[in-house]
């Protein structure tokens, strides 16, 4: 929303749960949105089917928000997959980006950190009802309120009542390889003061510190860094060869520029180890169609029963539902299964309807979310 204010307007915004709570409530400032025909958008859309018109709408009307830059749209219909480029991936080479452009995912990082996670659990070396404590440092104490432990389905579903984000996790301190320095020792210090303030397993609380205390215990079940989990049992079987943590030389021509809502460059900030299952991970518009073709038809058994997994029900309450990581939603009669992303410079989408067998990727360079690009090209595929 716009708001008048004395010292001139700002946007206001509201957020709401899926009980209607709200959830998010800020002020900042106003970017007036771009009249239609402002902004030369380029594109490599056909523009030759319907399909391909509906995404040009829908691509164009989120375009002329202010502040928004280059957008990669992926859609996997019977079993056949497009691809769409519009606006830049870098504003000073002008290039639209391709379905092989990389992106930063954030948060969508948590569904392969749930799939590993359920992976495990088919091997014996997991339970989703254990408590975490039972893959920790005995120096830690009990994670536990009212005597109810936090469990690791607590931690998958967002009821562990941890916090969003330890307290002291950004100081401002990177790396000379732009790495977040915050070691393990650091997390594991946080872990032995927090105090919870409610009980486990009774309300959905969204937490970036849960899902890296989950990456942490597969990365010490393992020994195995979180990039060689992701490669390992994911991208070698699916062929994802462009799904990674870090980005080499050789991958920077490919590589998407993030940017900041006045439109200046946002410098990648990498996350620490112990984060990166939280929102690590880079990936393309192809390779994340290849993660949604698994979903729906994986390529062998023990990787199929472990996103079947993910996708069970482990808490509800009302009209929100979530699986493993995964929320299960309703786009009208249709019903998929969700994740966005955002991180400094990019925001994603991806949504998957195991049903109707279809599913759609939006991957864009700027903060500007695509959640409603993304609901929108769901909802059109759903008619037609």
């Amino acid at each position: 929303y716009k708001g008048e204010f004395a010292n001139g307007p700002l946007t206001l915004g509201i957020g709401l749960e899926a009980d209607d709570k709200i959830s998010t409530f800020f002020f900042k400032k106003y970017m007036a949105p771009r009249p239609n025909g402002s902004r030369d958008i380029p594109s490599n859309n056909p523009m030759k089917s319907l399909q391909d018109q509906a995404v040009d709408s829908i691509a164009r009307a989120y375009l002329r928000q202010p502040g928004t830059e280059g957008m990669s749209i992926g859609i996997l219909k019977n079993g056949q997959t497009y691809f769409y480029g519009y606006g830049y991936a870098d504003k000073e080479k002008k290039n639209i980006p391709s379905a092989n452009t990389i992106f930063e995912l954030g948060s969508i990082s948590k569904t392969f950190t749930a799939t590993i996670a359920a992976l495990a659990i088919g091997e014996g070396k997991l339970k989703l009802d254990d408590p975490v404590n039972k893959y920790l440092p005995d120096s830690i104490p009990s994670l536990q309120y009212n005597n109810r432990v936090v469990t690791i389905k607590d931690l998958l579903n967002h009821t562990s009542a941890f916090p969003r984000m330890p307290a002291d996790f950004q100081d401002g301190r990177i790396d000379e390889r732009g790495i977040i320095i915050y070691p393990i020792e650091k997390f594991f210090s946080w872990l032995k003061g927090l105090k919870l303030t409610r009980e486990p397993g009774q309300k959905s609380e969204y937490s970036n510190a849960a899902l890296a205390l989950v990456s942490t215990v597969l990365q010490r079940i393992y020994n195995m860094s979180y990039e060689q989990l992701v490669q390992k049992y994911i991208g070698e079987p699916l062929g994802m060869r462009d799904t990674k943590i870090d980005i080499l030389q050789a991958d920077s021509i490919n590589y998407a520029k993030g940017y900041k809502e006045d439109g200046s460059y946002n410098f990648p900030r990498n996350l620490p180890p112990i984060y990166q299952g939280a929102g690590g991970l880079r990936s393309t518009a192809t390779d994340m169609l290849k993660y949604a073709k698994a979903e729906l038809a994986p390529p062998n058994k023990k990787l199929r029963k472990a996103m079947l997994l993910t996708r069970d029900t482990t808490f509800s309450d009302k009209n929100y539902h979530i699986g493993m990581v995964w929320v299960l939603l309703k786009y009208g009669n249709l019903d998929a299964i969700f994740h966005n992303g955002a991180t400094g410079g990019f925001r994603s989408y991806l949504s998957i309807a195991p049903e109707k067998e279809f599913a759609v990727i939006v991957l864009v360079n700027s903060t500007v979310g695509a959640d409603k690009a993304g609901a929108d090209l769901m909802r059109w595929l759903n008619r037609n």
